[in-house]
C-alpha cells in the first residue's frame, strides 16, 4: 500500500512501554490496552479472568480514538467499529478464534450445547458484541469454518466474507534436511493447556513403548502434566522453543500430533510441520479438515471414540514406510507453502478503496 502512494499507519497492542517507530515509511503505534492484564498472556488465566478482561476491552475508550483512511481490524477495542461507522471509514476486518462469541476464545468440540455456551450471560455478550462489531466491508478468516460458524450465529449479515490462508511467516534456508534416525519420534508443539488434548494424548502415550513423544511448548499447565505423568521415560519435555530452535527438532521428528479439544481456526503449527516435511495426525473437527488430507498430508483421529487416538499411533509406528513416503511428498510439494497471501490481501485492499 505504501508503494501506492497511501500513507499506512499499523496499530498493535504491546506489553511492554507505548511507544511510535517509523520504519521505511511505515507509521507503528505501539499500544497498551490499559486492561488488568494484557493480550499476550490470556492463555494464562481462567475463564472468569478472561471474561473480565474481555468485557473492559468491548469499553477500551483509549484505543478506540485513533481511527484512519482504511482501517484493518484485528481485536483492539470493540469500540472502534462504531467509531469507523460513525465517520464513513471503510473497514476490513479479520477474524482469528470464536472470540465474538465466546470471550474466552475456546469452544470445546462436541460440548457446544451445554448450559456453559447456552446460559443467558453468553446469549447477551453475543447480542452485545453483533451491535459492536456491526457489519465491516470485507471480512477475512484463514478458513472457512470460521466463517460458516460466524454466518450460523448470525454475524457480519451485510459484509462480504473471504477464506484467505495467512502466510508463513518462517524464514528458513532451503538447504533443510531431515536426519536419519532409529525408532520412531512423534511431536507435540503448542500450548501446554487442557483444552489443548495434551493430557489425553499422554495417557494414550502411555500405552505405547516402542517409540519416543518430544513435548515443546509452555502453558499453565505443565507443572501438573509433569507431576501426573512423570513416570513415562519414553516422553520428552523440552519446553518451549525459539523458531530458530524448532529446525532442529523438526528435522528428526516422524509425525506431529495435534490432538486438540477445542475449535480452532488456522493452526500455524499445522503448516510449520508440513513446511519441515512432517506429516500430522490431527483430530478431525472444526477447520482441521480443510488442511488435512487423509493419507496424503497426515491422518485423523475421532476425540470422540475411546483409544481411536491410541490405534492411529500404533498404526502410524507400524507403517514408518508410508509416513517416510508420505513426508517425501510433501517436501516434494513444498513450493506450495511459499505462496505469500500478503498480494491477495493487498488486492482486496485495492477492491474496497476503489
Amino acid at each position: 500500500m505504501l508503494s501506492l502512494g497511501h500513507e499506512v499507519v499499523l496499530i498493535t497492542a504491546t506489553p511492554e512501554k507505548e511507544k511510535i517507530v517509523e520504519k521505511s515509511g511505515l507509521k507503528i503505534f505501539y499500544l497498551k490496552q490499559n486492561n488488568i492484564f494484557s493480550y499476550f498472556e490470556l492463555s494464562n488465566h481462567n475463564f472468569l479472568t478472561k471474561f473480565v478482561w474481555h468485557i473492559l476491552n468491548i469499553f477500551n475508550f483509549a484505543i478506540a480514538k485513533k481511527v484512519f483512511e482504511i482501517l484493518h481490524l484485528m481485536g483492539l477495542s470493540f469500540l472502534i467499529p462504531k467509531k469507523i461507522r460513525k465517520l464513513k471509514i471503510k473497514h476490513i476486518h479479520t477474524v482469528h478464534d470464536v472470540q465474538l462469541v465466546e470471550p474466552s476464545g475456546i469452544i470445546i468440540k462436541d460440548k457446544e450445547n451445554s448450559w456453559r455456551y447456552k446460559c443467558l450471560l453468553m446469549q447477551l455478550n453475543i447480542w452485545l458484541m453483533k451491535k459492536m462489531i456491526g457489519s465491516p466491508d470485507l471480512v477475512i478468516s484463514p478458513s472457512q469454518f470460521l466463517l460458516d460458524f460466524y454466518k450460523g450465529k448470525g454475524y457480519f449479515g451485510k459484509s462480504e466474507l473471504k477464506s484467505l490462508a495467512n502466510p508463513l511467516t518462517l524464514n528458513i534456508q532451503n538447504n533443510f534436511v531431515k536426519e536419519k534416525h532409529n525408532g520412531f519420534n512423534f511431536l507435540y508443539l503448542g500450548q501446554i493447556e487442557k483444552h489443548k488434548g495434551i493430557f489425553e494424548l499422554l495417557a494414550a502415550f502411555s500405552k505405547i513403548k516402542n517409540a519416543t513423544l518430544y513435548v515443546v511448548g509452555d502453558g499453565v499447565s505443565l507443572p501438573e502434566l509433569k507431576n501426573r505423568f512423570v513416570d513415562l521415560e519414553n516422553v520428552i519435555f523440552y519446553g518451549s522453543k525459539s523458531r530458530e530452535e524448532l529446525v532442529d527438532i523438526f528435522a528428526k521428528m516422524d509425525v506431529m500430533i495435534f490432538p486438540s479439544l477445542c475449535y480452532e481456526n488456522y493452526p500455524a503449527v499445522i503448516f510449520e510441520s508440513l513446511f519441515f516435511e512432517v506429516p500430522v495426525l490431527s483430530v478431525n473437527h472444526s477447520s482441521l479438515p480443510e488442511f488435512i488430507k487423509e493419507g496424503k498430508n497426515g491422518w485423523f483421529f475421532d476425540i470422540g471414540k475411546e483409544d481411536d487416538l491410541l490405534e492411529k499411533i500404533k498404526y502410524c509406528i507400524e507403517n514408518k514406510e508410508e509416513v517416510n513416503i508420505i513426508s517425501k511428498k510433501i517436501g516434494d510439494n513444498k513450493k506450495s507453502f511459499k505462496e505469500n497471501n500478503l498480494s491477495l490481501l493487498f488486492d482486496e485492499y485495492k477492491k474496497i478503496i476503489s
